[in-house]
């Protein structure tokens, strides 16, 4: 049987796993990639660009020249929009069953299951349920009553039970990354992998809130790791494969289990030996920790600080894992072992106020920190965060429709900033590209003075060309690839059109 996955300017690691899951049993897989130059939610939204850069028409017309038995869309909140979009011009042009599934179908599955170009929408995990709803569309007759997907059955929809987290991580196959090869720079270039499922903390704003609170509240173990023995194997066989020059490992909280890392230092030092990123939360960066991250080949920690504000990290963010203390214990232990990281900071909670960002602002301009990455809070559908704005006014109940129709602005685009605050933003994240490029006491006084104000002036291209210089500088790999990808992709959508210039 042939299946279609679609999706939007990055990798995907799950459809790469459900890709190897449907192929070990006999199917064929196919992706349809759209690179979202110009609007790819991270750091370039450029409308006018965009639009001339865009692939939308050609994604709809690869599908359709090549109708697939079923098309599937995996979502976030992010592109969730986009997906809507394709799957919608698709069935205008021919009949294939859609399945959409990710975390925003997990979040809202009755919202989404609305769409009347939606079939068949995967809650939860998806690993089993596709293959089993792929084999039975093959067998000509569609089970419904499969778990973890709900169908539409005779005007009304059939909600099936999640079924129990896969525990065995070992058991799924390697993700199979032919898929995404000649979208994403690989060869030569980062090799994303996971090690684990889930996260031991529940931050209000995050995902996991939902998936702990609601979708598999049940579960004993809702935190999941692969062996050592799988995770070098991987690497051993992928690394023949791609040439790749290093790693980054997605999970929650890499080193969130000691045994298992003292383990894995050990291993990967000796037996694959290139550098790695990884993400932590500090209280579990000590003196041991550190220097297994450095001795094993940890080049970038990521640390989602998100704010130096004691009250808002506790009651807003519920982050009281965290602490001032472990928070500067961890820097100063990467200072001294020279490990570069990069912090998380975020904009547009709730009660937050200039002199609480302006507090952090100055405890970041203490660090050696490679990168400050500043994001305006996302009220992500059905998250703890969510449903305390609006108890809270702070959202009305069309705030929140939007967000669950995944129509409100994300992350860099100030979708939760007052006209206040989105100054504040902008100042501060211009400030922060050039921080890495100031001398201390520069950055101390334009702090101190607030002459770091007059940087919301500053023209967006410029910060990003002086992003793109501290990466370069610094090898920080998260940029190097992300000026890669960019670089890729333009070539080839330029050298389109030369040749169809050339034709006409």
């Amino acid at each position: 049987m042939r299946i279609t996955f679609a999706y939007l300017a990055a990798e995907s690691i799950a459809i790469e796993i459900l890709s190897s899951v449907l192929k070990a049993r006999g199917h064929s897989v196919s992706l349809v990639f759209d690179p979202g130059l110009f609007d790819d939610k991270q750091y370039l939204d450029i409308p006018f660009l965009n639009k001339a850069f865009s692939r939308r028409k050609n994604v709809v017309k690869e599908i359709v020249d090549n109708p697939p038995d079923l098309l599937c869309f995996s979502v976030g909140t992010d592109n969730y929009v986009w997906a809507c979009d394709i799957a919608k011009r698709v069935k205008q042009e021919i009949s294939v069953p859609v399945l959409f599934g990710g975390i925003h179908v997990t979040a809202v599955p009755e919202r989404v299951i609305k769409n009347e170009f939606i079939d068949m929408v995967c809650v939860g995990e998806g690993e089993e349920a596709i293959v089993e709803l792929v084999e039975s569309i093959d067998k000509g007759a569609v089970d419904t009553d499969i778990q973890n997907i709900w169908f539409k059955v005779q005007g009304q929809v059939k909600k099936n039970p999640v079924r129990p987290l896969i525990q065995d991580l070992d058991s799924i196959p390697y993700p199979d990354k032919g898929l995404f090869e000649r979208h994403i720079p690989i060869r030569g270039g980062k090799y994303m992998m996971m090690t684990s499922r889930g996260c031991p903390y529940q931050c209000s704003y995050c995902y996991n809130n939902v998936l702990r609170k609601s979708v598999y509240g049940k579960e004993k173990k809702y935190v999941r790791q692969r062996s050592v023995g799988s995770v070098i194997e991987e690497l051993k066989g992928m690394r023949l494969k791609y040439g790749f020059t290093n790693v980054a490992f997605m999970d929650d909280c890499f080193v969130a289990n000691r045994k298992w890392f003292r383990e894995f230092s050990a291993r990967y030092k000796h037996e694959i030996g290139l550098p790695y990123s990884c993400m932590a939360y500090t209280g579990q960066i000590d003196q041991e920790m550190g220097e297994l991250l450095k001795d094993s080949g940890c080049t970038r920690m990521m640390f989602g600080i998100q704010t130096m504000d004691k009250k808002t990290r506790e009651e807003v963010l519920k982050r009281s894992f965290e602490t001032d203390e472990k928070i500067e214990r961890a820097i100063r232990i990467c200072d001294s072992l020279e490990i570069p990281y990069s912090l998380d900071h975020i904009f547009g909670t709730p009660f937050a106020d200039r002199s609480e960002h302006e507090k952090t602002a100055k405890y970041y301009a203490t660090t050696k920190a490679i990168r400050v990455c500043c994001y305006a809070l996302f009220y992500y559908p059905k998250t703890e965060i969510t449903e305390d704005g609006l108890r809270a006014g702070i959202l009305d109940p069309e705030a929140v429709e939007s967000i669950e129709e995944g129509k409100a602005r994300l992350y860099v685009y100030g979708s939760s900033l007052g006209v206040e605050e989105l100054k504040i933003f902008l100042a501060l994240r211009n400030f922060y590209a050039l921080l890495p490029m100031l001398p201390a006491p520069v950055s101390k006084y334009l702090l101190k003075s607030g002459l770091y104000k007059g940087l919301r002036f500053m023209p967006r291209f410029l910060a990003l060309c002086c992003e793109a210089f501290v990466s370069l500088r610094t090898g920080h790999q998260r940029g190097v690839d992300y000026i890669r990808y960019y670089m890729q992709h333009l070539t080839k959508v330029l050298g389109r059109k030369a040749i169809n210039a050339g034709t006409e």
